[in-house]
């Protein structure tokens, strides 16, 4: 047993979960809770115990998709969906090798000042492309040119080689075994990843706040529209990028892609702010500082990105619209260069336990 361990998990943000007498009411009204699966009351019983290794091999920390049931309903308010968030913020940290993500996550300030520091770097090999500008030839006086190049050649390798350790562990700590076949297995991990039907099961309760909502205003269908937005996104930057066609035309394509994908991931973070908010809730109660700029850079993405939409058809060629651009790329930078280092990390190891997960009940 290690006690201290749990003051090492309040640190990343878990409150009130020693408040627990172990009741089990959390696991009981988890809809997605089976035998052999019974989070979350056994990861309040591994936080408090200090079992560490178990955390960080536990395929089951990754299968809770934070509807907030148990919290409602836990009669000593312990919180155990906010400790299942602590637990993974921890093994997020614990798999990122260069020990960055553990001060970020414990230190609010100081991941405001890296994410401002990483704006900077990102403005300075922008303006590195375009040296005859005069802001460029101005910054070229105090800092080298190679230096700003080989240091984002540096940034992005130490980007490469986090995602590859932190993948490679994951791999190792969640395998399983099983009898299920490797393209079964996939196609149950696709299609959960996909459609969120495990997600959608969350939100069935009679006493439930979501219960006569419509389904489009639900969680479930707001983090679909975030994850289906990011894949339609990246499919048409890459078609962009492979074609390399100047066409701007609103029905080409690889823009109707982009648009629609710009749409649903505007919709979903949008509602997610305001629901974290307005507080609807006891699960948006309480926001980390890792969530808010995690959505932050979501949401300025999107929203710079439709702004610069219609200056190229409004053929608006401000300055605005240049500083606008600026802020797009670096959003949109900073957010998958902090991929192994913040919460967008569940996007690596989600699937991983999910696919191990499936494996197992095969």
């Amino acid at each position: 047993m290690d006690t201290k361990f749990i003051n090492e998990i309040e640190r990343y943000g878990a409150d009130g979960f020693k408040a627990c007498f172990d009741c089990g009411t959390c696991t009981a009204v988890c809809n997605l809770s089976e035998p052999g699966h019974s989070f979350p009351r056994y990861f309040v019983r591994l936080a408090k115990t200090g079992q560490k290794d178990e955390i960080l091999r536990s395929r089951e920390l990754w299968l809770c998709y934070a509807c907030g049931d148990c919290s409602e309903n836990c009669p000593r308010n312990a919180d155990p969906a906010e400790l299942i968030a602590a637990l993974r913020r921890y093994t997020i940290a614990s798999y990122e090798p260069t020990g960055l993500t553990k001060l970020i996550f414990k230190n609010n300030p100081l991941y405001i000042l890296i994410t401002l520091v990483l704006a900077v770097i990102f403005a300075m090999v922008l303006l590195s492309f375009r040296p005859e500008s005069g802001v460029s030839r101005w910054l070229f006086q105090y800092v080298d040119y190679q230096t700003i190049h080989y240091g984002g050649i540096l940034l992005a390798l130490l980007l490469i080689l986090s995602i590859i350790y932190g993948f490679v562990r994951s791999i190792k700590n969640y395998a399983a075994d099983g009898k299920a076949k490797f393209w079964e297995t996939l196609k149950q991990t696709l299609v959960e990843i996909g459609v969120f039907k495990r997600y959608q099961s969350c939100d069935i309760y009679d006493d439930s706040y979501w219960y006569n909502k419509p389904w489009f205003v639900k969680p479930w269908f707001l983090h679909f529209s975030i994850f289906w937005g990011f894949v339609l996104l990246f499919v048409a930057t890459g078609m962009d990028y492979l074609f390399k066609d100047p066409n701007v035309d609103v029905w080409w394509p690889t823009r109707i892609l982009g648009t629609l994908g710009g749409l649903l991931l505007m919709y979903g973070s949008t509602l997610i702010v305001a629901y974290r908010l307005v507080k609807p809730t006891k699960i948006y109660q309480s926001t980390k500082m890792a969530d808010w700029i995690f959505l932050a850079f979501i949401w300025l993405t999107g929203f710079t990105g439709f702004w610069l939409e219609v200056a190229i058809f409004a053929h608006n060629h401000s300055i605005l619209t240049h500083v606008i651009l600026f802020a797009h790329i670096i959003c949109a930078a900073e957010m998958f260069l902090l991929f192994a280092f913040s919460k967008f990390a569940h996007a690596l190891y989600r699937p991983i336990a999910l696919y191990n997960y499936f494996k197992t009940k095969s």
